[in-house]
């Protein structure tokens, strides 16, 4: 079986949709998937941010990366002209799989398309809402409704993603499947020079209103107006309005005991994880939420937000609290923080429900979607 992927976010992007498809193509690079033949189509302008051992594709015989330099702004009228990706790949009966929203050329390929959420459309099914500018906004809709219209099938993270696009983009529900995503990829680190901090409570996600910074500062000053000692890490990168957060953080009281760490390797990323005493994702809406996912892989309790697709994601491994509400989420916090029996219970769960997640599961369901297309 031949399959097309569009790998360029595996190459330039350490989150979200980057990690998720390079670990996804790592677990199909593993032995019994030998079957498969993949063609990755990664050009881009960028340079890689991964080297070859990171992505997982040396001594995979069944993976071909076909890798150009080329501008983004011209990449879809070349390919176009010359009959889309599958063909200018050599597949040109082969099936392609778009892994983003910014959709290549496919000429008459039939095609396979993760839909990660549809967080830019309101209740009814309209580009909008608080979490997306209005102009990406309708850029995505826009997308979305394309890939519902030319895909063969959806693939979507959760069940709750997997209802939004049935409801909001109409689309019939034999053609949208639950294919997961795993957090394996969090492994024990040969820890790099970190600097030596006091004991703390991590965030890992990138800085806009959707993730509730606001709500998650006033948590971490009620913590901190309690004599707990902790500091607060937050790591990723700036997103839309995080300005907003920035002088927040400026004029709070606990500006001295926060951390803002905007890009971290995968390495020092895995060991602050791995030293965090309690992990805090207070999200108003997520498709599907990995960080909270790879804390429990970690071994770090979890206080996340009881909010759209969380519940389903993390079920009762983590402590879920209203989004809006930082007593309780200070309260779950010092709890967690005190508590050393309900802490090693947290913990003990966390494990074992990470572990149900893992990317050869979901490397299985994207292929047996695939095999029932093909």
């Amino acid at each position: 079986m031949r399959i097309g992927i569009d790998y360029r976010p595996a190459l330039v992007n350490r989150e979200g949709i980057g990690r998720a498809t390079r670990e996804l193509v790592r677990a199909l690079a593993e032995p019994d998937q030998v079957d498969l033949e993949l063609e990755l189509f990664g050009w881009t302008l960028s340079r890689s941010r991964f080297d070859a051992a990171e992505l997982g594709l040396a001594d995979a015989a069944h993976i071909h990366l076909h890798r150009r330099r080329f501008p983004a702004k011209l990449t879809g009228p070349w390919l176009r002209a010359r009959g889309g990706v599958p063909r200018v790949m050599g597949m040109p009966g082969g099936l392609f799989h778009h892994t983003q929203p910014r959709r290549v050329p496919t000429g008459s390929a039939r095609t396979t398309t993760m839909i990660w959420d549809l967080l830019f459309l309101d209740d009814d099914g309209r580009p909008g809402g608080p979490w997306v500018e209005r102009k990406t906004a309708e850029q995505m809709a826009a997308s979305a409704r394309r890939a519902a219209d030319e895909s063969t099938a959806l693939f979507v993270p959760t069940d709750f993603v997997r209802q939004d696009v049935i409801a909001k983009l109409g689309v019939e529900p034999s053609r949208v499947h639950v294919v997961g995503l795993g957090c394996d990829h969090v492994a024990t680190p040969e820890i790099e020079e970190l600097p030596t901090r006091p004991p703390y409570v991590l965030t890992v996600c990138r800085v806009d209103p959707r993730k509730n910074h606001t709500i998650m500062l006033a948590a971490f000053e009620r913590l901190v107006r309690a004599g707990l000692p902790h500091h607060w890490l937050v790591v990723g990168p700036d997103g839309w309005r995080s300005a907003a957060f920035d002088a927040a953080v400026a004029a709070s009281p606990a500006r001295h005991r926060i951390e803002r760490i905007k890009d971290a390797s995968e390495d020092a990323l895995a060991a602050h994880f791995a030293a965090a005493d309690v992990f805090l994702f207070a999200s108003h809406a997520e498709g599907f939420g990995l960080p909270p996912l790879e804390a429990m892989a970690a071994g770090v309790p979890v206080i996340a937000s009881a909010a759209s697709c969380l519940p389903e994601v993390l079920g009762d491994a983590a402590v879920l609290v209203d989004a809006h509400d930082d007593e309780a989420l200070f309260e779950a916090l010092a709890h967690q923080i005190t508590e050393r029996d309900d802490r090693a219970e947290r913990i003990a769960r966390g494990r074992a429900h990470a572990a149900r997640h893992s990317w050869s599961a979901a490397a299985r369901k994207h292929v047996a979607a695939w095999r029932s297309l093909v």
